[in-house]
């Protein structure tokens, strides 16, 4: 199993990800579409691939031709009934294997009308840029910004986060056959500090892949830790569905909260 870049692999951010750190009041909440659904293209045919981050943005992003969108659900407070929903688009224009690629995303947020609050389906959203490259030996970098353009009530306190990251893909040797392994570290400002910090935060992520459909995926950004579980239920078709948890160690005083993804790319 190899998921390469070489052999037209492109990874695209379709599912709004970054969901309100339990520390954090209602009308803090930022909307950031990441990577954490990995679309394999191979050629002119879509194939499902697992997902290789569940938060975190990765390096590699999309191309002229890749589009999707995804749904994102989790809860708050460690509670459902005052959990919420998310959505996102992606849209990626140039190529980042001649030169640079420009992934444009949309996120929406409030798609459920949670507890205390009069925001409804659409009623607050953002867009975010990512202009990534890639590199020999299946790595990319990129350098993005999210939360610009805001709007809603949910997003008045929110600042515009700036972030840099390099992602590689691996193989690694375990027995008499080799799993893939993605990688990822880079920095960011604002919603990717932790709370009340200035300056840089910390983006880290990973994920093992057990076989091209199932990865097991760990995150770290915001200060906070996150797992998941993710699968690409058919095998010919980019789709992706991610279970897993945040801020998993409590940090801040918040508790450990539940989150569900659901997300498809394709190429047109």
């Amino acid at each position: 199993m190899k998921i390469s870049m070489k052999q037209g692999i492109a990874a695209l951010g379709i599912l709004a990800a970054a969901t309100p750190p339990a520390w954090a009041a209602p009308s803090s909440q930022t909307i950031q579409i990441s990577d954490a659904a990995l679309a394999a293209l191979l050629g002119g045919g879509s194939k499902g691939s697992a997902g290789a981050s569940f938060g975190a943005p990765l390096a590699f992003g999309a191309n002229w031709g890749d589009v999707g969108g995804g749904v994102f659900a989790t809860t708050a407070g460690g509670s459902v009934d005052n959990g919420d929903g998310s959505m996102g688009f992606v849209m990626g224009f140039g190529n980042a294997k001649k030169a640079v690629g420009l992934e444009v995303s949309m996120g929406l947020s409030s798609l459920l009308q949670g507890s205390g609050s009069d925001d409804g389906f659409g009623d607050n959203g953002s867009f975010g840029v990512k202009l990534h490259t890639a590199l020999p030996g299946d790595a990319a970098f990129a350098v993005g910004v999210s939360s610009i353009g805001r709007w809603g009530s949910a997003n008045d306190a929110v600042r515009s986060a700036v972030y840099a990251v390099g992602s590689k893909s691996l193989q690694v040797p375990i027995g008499e056959s080799e799993k893939q392994v993605i990688l990822n570290l880079g920095v960011g400002d604002s919603s990717f500090n932790e709370p009340g910090k200035s300056g840089v935060g910390l983006i880290a992520s990973g994920a093992f892949y057990f076989t091209k459909q199932l990865s097991l995926i760990g995150n770290y950004t915001s200060g906070q830790t996150a797992v998941a579980v993710s699968a690409a239920p058919i095998a010919s078709q980019p789709l992706t569905l991610s279970v897993g948890a945040t801020n998993v160690t409590e940090r801040f005083g918040g508790e450990v909260e539940y989150a569900v993804s659901l997300g498809y790319g394709f190429r047109f």
